[in-house]
């Protein structure tokens, strides 16, 4: 057989949408089928409306978030350093930086306590220049 197009050259192969035979020039490879070039657009242009109009819906049961207390169960914004010491220096025993770093419980505590009377301010503002100060998901400031 003979390419529909190009009668003097030998057909390769035949198009998957029209059942004609084409040589090598004139097929499309795509995903191990072969189509020719004229019937390639209308071949996916039907593949996208063969559900009757109706969306095709895909699932696939991979999920994207992590509930590890490094990386925070929803990449939640990192807090700063800088401004959780500003907080703690000024606002500290009012327990304002716990409130900031998402630390609501001990915020409440230190409201109540004047920052633990001082000391826990103290503590925390120190914990904080040193780095092993945490937000409420484990994660250090930055």
């Amino acid at each position: 057989m003979n390419c529909e197009k190009h009668k003097d050259v030998e057909a390769m192969g035949v198009c998957a949408y029209c059942g004609k035979f084409f040589c090598g020039d004139c097929l499309i490879d795509v995903n191990g089928k072969n189509y020719c070039k004229d019937d390639v657009g209308k071949a996916f242009d039907e593949a996208k409306t063969s559900n009757n109009g109706q969306p095709s819906i895909n699932i696939n049961n991979v999920s994207t978030a992590t509930a590890t207390a490094s990386s925070g169960f929803l990449d939640f914004p990192r807090k700063s350093k800088i401004i959780s010491l500003i907080l703690c220096l000024f606002l500290g025993w009012l327990g304002i930086h716990r409130f900031y770093v998402g630390k609501a419980g001990t915020g409440v505590l230190y409201l109540f306590t004047f920052g633990i009377f001082g000391i826990g301010c103290l503590i925390d503002f120190i914990l904080i220049l040193l780095g092993g100060f945490t937000d409420r998901w484990g994660r250090p400031l930055i």
